[in-house]
């Protein structure tokens, strides 16, 4: 939960981030190391790479409202802790959270990600069964996280664990199923929409002969939203769109290099994780990106961080509710 001071503290964070056009969100990808094997990604074929020990000075350089501790799989690093102690040192308030398949989490990790100012734990869950296990190329991780998820709510009451769940052609019918689950086990659960960006997969793509069933789906999911308030954490405005991003394959007016940034593990900038790298952290300003020209994507960091400006709006993106 963010505490008073906290959301006083963002606040005016976000007063700055308007007031200085520094990105509302950072993607801070610590490795492209990851055990899993998605066929929509290709980061699990990496062997090596050059990463930093220290991203204080990019924090500093960029300072966002928001920063997303991502990989490959982030909790491969040992000095994880130490990252996220990095980030929360670097501002009176950048909220920091963490994408992971969670199949890394016990209470121990979970407590000391917590204790050194970790503000969520996003864990990734596409299919409420062992199909999660066929997509992943991870035997058992559905049981290990219908098993661990709950325990850990159940641990950390006051500290938020999310859902992250992909809307794609494959899981339409249980994406609803999967939202209930997230409220059974005390979580709150998030969206993000399938692009074919990063491997040119068409397999997950929902077809046209499935769009009017993701209008009913969006439909149930902004429904459920104001009737579970604060279950589900995607905005009405990132879910409305979520249709149309289908049926045209793409969202005009992207502001990644603007309201959002990526960074390499070895502190190297792009506009998104998709993109070419442009710079590296020490090279950047406000106006480093012009417009950006790309609209083949609904990622939910793309989306969120272009929804309407509002105090209202960026407490709602960090999981507050005023």
């Amino acid at each position: 939960m963010i505490h008073p001071r906290q959301a006083l503290n963002g606040t005016l964070k976000y007063f700055y981030i308007r007031a200085t056009g520094r990105p509302k969100l950072l993607n801070l990808e610590i490795t492209k190391l990851c055990n899993a094997r998605c066929d929509f990604c290709d980061y699990w074929q990496t062997k090596h790479e050059e990463r930093l020990s220290d991203y204080t000075p990019v924090i500093k350089k960029i300072n966002p409202l928001v920063t997303v501790i991502t990989g490959g799989e982030p909790m491969i690093r040992k000095d994880l802790p130490d990252i996220v102690r990095q980030v929360k040192g670097c501002s009176i308030f950048i909220f920091t959270s963490m994408v992971t398949k969670g199949d890394f989490l016990t209470e121990e990790k979970t407590e000391e990600l917590f204790d050194a100012g970790m503000d969520q734990i996003a864990v990734s869950l596409d299919f409420p069964g062992e199909k999660h296990d066929t997509y992943r190329g991870i035997p058992g991780l559905w049981k290990k996280l219908s098993e661990t998820l709950p325990e850990l709510a159940e641990r950390f009451p006051d500290k938020s664990l999310v859902l992250n769940t992909i809307i794609m052609e494959d899981n339409l019918d249980e994406v609803v199923e999967i939202a209930k689950k997230a409220r059974e086990w005390g979580i709150a659960i998030s969206f993000s929409s399938y692009s074919v960006m990063k491997t040119n997969n068409e397999d997950h793509f929902v077809k046209k002969e499935a769009l009017s069933k993701v209008k009913d789906l969006v439909e149930e999911l902004i429904a459920l939203r104001k009737e579970w308030k604060g279950t589900i954490l995607s905005t009405e405005y990132y879910l409305k769109e979520i249709p149309g991003y289908f049926e045209r394959g793409s969202v005009p007016d992207c502001l990644a290099g603007i309201n959002q940034i990526h960074v390499t593990p070895s502190g190297h900038l792009k506009r998104c994780s998709e993109m070419p790298v442009a710079a590296h952290y020490s090279d950047y300003k406000p106006d480093l990106y012009g417009k950006t020209k790309c609209t083949s994507c609904w990622y939910s960091c793309r989306g969120e961080t272009q929804s309407p400006a509002n105090v209202k709006r960026a407490m709602e993106y960090m999981g507050i509710y005023i």
